[in-house]
């Protein structure tokens, strides 16, 4: 399934989307099989559990919406944690640093509050002039737990979407070059706005291999990121396993796997994001996002 959020911001409510074109409003479906409504995250957590008799509900609802008359949200509205793990890709190691790989994941939390549509604006605050986009695979977690093997990993993933783990380069580097224990992570990547994702949850029925997957990013245009997450160096059940060792998952939370070599810090000369542009994300299988940047009013 593909599945969404629609209305307006705030007030959005979960559903499928069918055909790319018709979104099936979920919890009338879920009615109709005989199950109580429920939000996106109490949903994920039974989904491989219900997914069979909701099926034929969801394809023969009597009601559906076009996708181009409504807004859509992000497919988790209200994620508990945003998990973002950093330098998973070789080739942004490279460009960022000395590409030495940590030993462990070195992982960042992100307001939940900052999550954003798959078309809605990016807020560029007036502490930044350094406003910087990094695509990325997302995956989102059905059944919680802790300390998850390896092995069990996919059987608490919901799902993957595309990703932008917004970053304020010159808030995140703050004072650096006095200590590294001023380097502000939180702040950095914390602005609101700054965790967008979209434009659909694709089940993993509708991804046969997530570690085989273009990964793309165009501003104004202009492609600037093009790997593969065939390039991530921890894969995702690795990445599950080494997470929930520390933290214990739960239904709806996101977790930002890494982003290939292409970030504007990088560019010859540094590209930073500025109000008017338009940054367009893409990985196979999971739609486009399409994100106008504004400055904060």
């Amino acid at each position: 399934m593909r599945l969404v959020s629609f209305g307006p911001v705030g007030a959005e409510v979960p559903g499928v989307l069918l055909d790319g074109e018709r979104v099936v409003p979920l919890c009338p479906a879920l009615v109709a099989a005989g199950y109580p409504p429920l939000d996106m995250n109490s949903f994920l957590a039974l989904y491989q559990l219900i997914a069979s008799d909701l099926e034929k509900h969801v394809l023969s609802a009597p009601h559906t919406v076009a996708v181009e008359d409504v807004r859509l949200g992000p497919p988790i509205t209200s994620p508990q944690k945003v998990i973002v793990v950093g330098g998973n890709y070789q080739s942004h190691l490279e460009e960022a640093t000395a590409g030495v790989a940590p030993s462990v994941p070195v992982i960042v939390y992100k307001p939940s509050n900052t999550v954003i549509g798959p078309n809605d604006p990016l807020v560029r605050p007036p502490e930044t002039e350094q406003l910087d986009y990094e695509t990325e695979l997302v995956v989102v977690i059905g059944r919680g737990g802790h300390r998850i093997s390896r092995e069990r990993a996919y059987d608490h993933v919901a799902g993957y979407m595309v990703g932008n783990d917004a970053t304020a380069r010159d808030v995140f580097i703050g004072e650096l070059q006095v200590s590294p224990i001023f380097t502000q992570f939180a702040r950095g990547k914390g602005f609101p706005t700054f965790s967008g994702f979209g434009p659909w949850l694709a089940t993993p029925d509708e991804i046969a291999d997530p570690h085989n997957l273009s990964i793309r990013c165009w501003v104004n245009g202009d492609l600037r990121q093009d790997g593969s997450t065939s390039q991530m160096i921890l894969d995702v059940p690795s990445l599950v396993e080494s997470v929930s060792s520390t933290v214990r998952l739960s239904p709806g939370d996101v977790l930002f796997t890494g982003t290939p070599a292409g970030v504007g810090m990088k560019m010859e000369p540094p590209q930073y994001l500025k109000a008017g542009d338009v940054v367009e994300m893409e990985i196979t299988g999971l739609g486009r996002m399409r994100t106008p940047v504004v400055d904060e009013a």
